[in-house]
């Protein structure tokens, strides 16, 4: 995809979305919502592909998270992937990106894949630690990239939220978002939140939907995408896959150019 064909779908993506600019203190947060989170059920068609370079890093509380680094470049993309699923639910997302010249990071969070520790604890430490690793730095030189924005799948939607302003990231786009998932309040983060969001989630994914209404009533500053059907997190790339590449890409080029 071309730069000049990247303005122009981020253009549309600005115009288009609704954008909310209120702060409700009427939501009420459900505490366990992560009861209800459901796994993915599609088959991941990434297997035959050639991966990119695998790496590791460590968490702040010492566990080793796995993943793999796409493309390269001087803008970087975190994916997180959703409960029940892990990073290779990114994988063709990812090597699309790539192939659009930015470096694109997918990771296991802890306890899935070959990453250690228990699994759906402590997401945003992971998240943290995946930012951290693509901006990183070697001997004082920085070596990493400049701008990073985070896409995250349900679960990983909700850490993304959370850990935004935290990370000063330069975006944040989110498939499906629970509002709470264990120990992070991802709309209570929202209320005060400076980073840019996309939310997109399907109309008929209850209580996804309702969630994502919320968000767009407590964010500052949301765009926000609703696509017809009911699948959830990246399932929704089931669908209607070239849809969503261009949006959340344009999404992307629109907050680092």
């Amino acid at each position: 995809m071309t730069p000049a064909r990247l303005g122009c779908l981020s253009l549309l993506l600005l115009l288009t979305p609704t954008f909310i600019g209120s702060c409700s203190k009427e939501n009420k947060v459900e505490n366990n919502q992560q009861l209800q989170e459901p796994t993915e059920t599609i088959e991941s068609s990434s297997d035959t592909l050639e991966l990119p370079k695998l790496v590791r890093f460590l968490t702040e509380d010492g566990k080793e998270i796995s993943g793999y680094e796409f493309g390269s470049g001087e803008i970087g993309i975190v994916l997180a992937h959703m409960r029940g699923r892990g990073q290779s639910s990114w994988f063709e997302f990812a090597r699309h990106a790539s192939e659009s010249g930015y470096k694109v990071l997918t990771f296991d969070f802890r306890g899935y894949g070959n990453s250690t520790g228990k699994q759906d604890t402590r997401m945003d430490r992971d998240l943290k630690a995946a930012i951290a690793y693509i901006r990183k730095e070697e001997e004082g030189v920085k070596t990493g990239v400049e701008k990073v924005v985070i896409i995250g799948a349900s679960m990983g939607g909700a850490a993304g939220i959370y850990v935004a302003d935290q990370e000063n990231v330069d975006g944040v786009a989110v498939l499906s978002p629970p509002t709470t998932y264990g120990r992070i309040n991802a709309l209570e983060a929202a209320v005060s939140m400076n980073t840019a969001l996309l939310i997109v989630v399907a109309e008929n994914d209850p209580p996804y939907n309702k969630y994502a209404n919320q968000f767009r009533s407590t964010a500052p500053t949301t765009q926000f995408i609703e696509i017809a059907g009911s699948q959830h997190g990246t399932n929704l790339f089931a669908e209607q896959p070239e849809q969503l590449y261009e949006q959340l890409l344009a999404f992307v080029y629109a907050r680092t150019r």
